[in-house]
């Protein structure tokens, strides 16, 4: 009787402690897109991207120009550095959006995924969806 009640007592607080929080073993291999920003829509024609390697090496295209960086997860806060990227201009709207997007990864960003939707969240929150990636569970 003691173990029954001890295991659905565990499993109440496994379930309960699932906050969506990412580790970098969790972000390996995923692709994502840009869908949302604090809420609203994305239709950009050409939607911001970012993959994560092995050794969270981590790639992509900001709107305009392909980027590439290391990733470092302290916690469940990702920071770029070793930044490095194409150097095309977009237009003011688009290297703005782009700026903003990469410098605030590289100031460091908290990461969740909840329902299989990767939140990258800074001064805004920015909510990608799953590209060629196994769905990712917490």
């Amino acid at each position: 009787m003691k173990n029954s009640i001890l295991l659905c007592l565990m499993c109440v607080l496994m379930a309960c402690s699932s906050t969506g929080k990412v580790t970098r073993e969790q972000l390996k291999h995923s692709h994502w897109q840009l869908a949302q920003v604090d809420g609203r829509l994305v239709t950009a024609a050409s939607p911001i991207e970012i993959e994560f390697l092995d050794a969270l090496q981590v790639v992509g295209f900001a709107g305009c120009n392909r980027f590439f960086a290391e990733g470092n997860m302290a916690s469940e806060t990702l920071k770029l550095s070793q930044l490095g990227m194409t150097r095309k201009s977009c237009g003011d709207v688009l290297d703005a959006r782009e700026m903003q997007f990469l410098d605030m990864l590289q100031q460091g960003v908290t990461v969740t995924i909840q329902n299989n939707k990767l939140h990258l969240k800074g001064q805004q929150t920015w909510q990608f969806k799953a590209l060629d990636a196994e769905p990712l569970t917490n």
